[in-house]
């Protein structure tokens, strides 16, 4: 029973906190600090401080900043999962439009792709007008890009795949969620994360088969060169970070935050394109490391 009473009391102040991110939530940036998590967790402020900092030591890349920002909101949902004793933390906080984690961001990018697959997959081929583009441009792919852009726009995939998301978790869109997804994968459209081309390889393949009766030869990359160009872009991508060559994710997700919060646009205002670009580095950093 006392267990039971426990629960329910955690239950109650994680709904609390969610609601007062709602509140403060603006295109889901957000800053919780600690006097108020206090308050919200019912215990005196030293007693946070001391819970923080317990929690920091198992979380080497966590700074201490005055509080949570969205960017640290992985930590706080691990900190309140932790604290409170609860499982559904991340599940409360994706429903309530306040953040997401990578795994529901994954799901995002699978879903816009599969869209796009399955959109193209039941398209019926205007054979004369890519046969047109082909005889037009050197590059078969560019044909297909040409075509493609007159058949279907992209905005249509990324506002679909949204709505889909949003429906599938019931998430409350009134926080900002729509308009932070939307940037999201508007960011990721231009890099290798969400490659045009690679998610319509096999439309493209197939589309040459028909029109020329052959598979297209595929175009061999120099190993080393390859090798390479790769180096050299992590390099300048761990430079812009002001990284040494042998960081780890860990390092990198750690000058991110610092970076975001720096340029957070609540705190600078003219720095709205800057967070765009340390976006797009992050994401292509992380998935050259990775990789």
């Amino acid at each position: 029973m006392v267990q039971k009473t426990e629960t329910k009391k955690s239950k109650q102040i994680l709904h609390d906190v969610i609601f007062e991110l709602q509140n403060v939530s603006e295109a889901m940036q957000w800053f919780l600090s600690y006097d108020r998590l206090s308050e919200l967790l019912e215990i005196r402020k030293e007693e946070c401080l001391r819970k923080v900092y317990q929690f920091k030591s198992a979380k080497p890349q966590m700074t201490l900043s005055g509080g949570f920002h969205e960017v640290d909101g992985d930590l706080l949902v691990d900190f309140l999962a932790w604290n409170l004793e609860l499982d559904e933390v991340a599940e409360e906080f994706l429903k309530g439009g306040i953040f997401f984690s990578e795994r529901p961001l994954y799901e995002l990018r699978e879903s816009y792709k599969s869209l796009i697959q399955k959109t193209i997959a039941n398209h019926k081929l205007d054979q004369e007008l890519l046969l047109l583009l082909t005889a037009a441009t050197i590059d078969f792919d560019d044909a297909v890009d040409s075509y493609l852009m007159d058949k279907f726009e992209i905005d249509f995939f990324v506002r679909r795949s949204i709505h889909q998301f949003l429906e599938k978790y019931e998430i409350h869109p009134e926080f900002g969620a729509e308009e932070f997804l939307y940037e999201y994968l508007k960011s990721l459209i231009p890099t290798k994360i969400l490659n045009f081309r690679d998610i319509t390889r096999e439309f493209r393949d197939r589309t040459y088969y028909e029109l020329y009766g052959r598979f297209r030869e595929t175009k061999k990359k120099k190993k080393k060169k390859a090798v390479q160009s790769v180096s050299t872009e992590v390099k300048d991508l761990l430079a812009f970070f002001d990284l040494e060559p042998g960081a780890t994710i860990v390092d990198v997700k750690k000058k991110f935050k610092e970076l975001l919060k720096k340029y957070h646009p609540d705190i600078n205002k003219k720095g709205e394109e800057m967070t765009k670009r340390i976006i797009l580095k992050y994401n292509r950093l992380v998935e050259l490391i990775g990789s």
